[in-house]
């Protein structure tokens, strides 16, 4: 397989789209060690899903870090353009895969930096280093790392540790070091979830939760860690499934055009 991206208009619409869909799939090598089956495709049903179809991209959970390594290599011989590969390793490869790095979570830097900010910094940085040292080693070239929501609410049932502070300003300081560490590694990094998924008290995976805030009070509080984020030079941005009638009276994040075209891909 050629590791040479092809031209974007050498591409029909349907190869186009194709490469703009990430399918879930297990990290285990064998159908028979599948956790969730109803979510996750046997190898046969994957191998077409690269091979015919031609997606962009595959999020690899469960398994350890050596089945890992043997499954990219699987996937990326399957794939005519080089596949994306992506992990949620908030806290290192060891979160996801055995026999890899674990760290504490982000919030643990940022109680850190309560006393230390240069070391909590230096901290985040090697942490990022270390995720894409580990990630690069087995296969995986896009880190859905770091969280830059600001965990403002107490009740919050599904950021919370995942986060690096209530603090804006220590969430960028801390996130933008976690994307300068990875970055002396070839992996992507990105930044979530958009515009900030800090302030809720509902779990998104399950409901809808409303964030009722003025742009104003986003401008002070969410959004300056996505623009430090943006700054650092961050690849990605992952949305929030939530809705903030500020920006978008009408549409979650992840379906507004408003917010991610206007919003982020526009101003910020």
């Amino acid at each position: 397989m050629s590791f040479l991206l092809p031209d974007r208009e050498s591409l029909t619409l349907a190869e186009q789209v194709a490469q703009m869909i990430v399918v879930r799939a297990s990290g285990y090598l064998f159908d028979h060690q599948i956790q969730y089956p109803q979510w996750e495709p046997t190898a046969e049903k994957l191998q077409h899903w690269i091979q015919d179809v031609g997606v962009g991209g595959v999020i690899l959970l469960g398994g350890s870090a050596v089945d890992v390594g043997l499954r990219s290599q699987h996937l990326q011989s399957w794939a005519t353009i080089p596949l994306l590969i992506a992990a949620d390793i908030e806290e290192g490869v060891g979160q996801r895969f055995e026999g890899a790095t674990w760290f504490p979570p982000p919030m643990a830097l940022g109680e850190i930096a309560q006393t230390d900010l240069e070391q909590a910094i230096a901290l985040a940085k090697q942490m990022g280093q270390v995720t894409a040292v580990e990630a690069v080693a087995i296969g995986i070239n896009w880190i859905l790392a770091p969280v830059v929501d600001v965990n403002n609410n107490p009740q919050n049932p599904v950021i919370n540790v995942r986060s690096f502070s209530n603090l804006p300003a220590q969430v960028s300081q801390l996130a933008t070091a976690f994307i300068q560490g990875a970055q002396s590694h070839p992996v992507l990094t990105t930044a979530k979830h958009f515009p900030g998924h800090g302030d809720t008290a509902i779990d998104s995976h399950l409901e809808l939760p409303v964030l009722p805030h003025s742009l104003e009070r986003l401008q002070v509080i969410e959004l300056p860690p996505f623009q430090a984020a943006i700054a650092a030079g961050v690849d990605a941005v992952m949305t929030a499934h939530l809705q903030i009638p500020a920006l978008d009276a009408h549409h979650p994040a992840t379906l507004s055009a408003e917010i991610l075209t206007k919003t982020l891909r526009q101003q910020l």
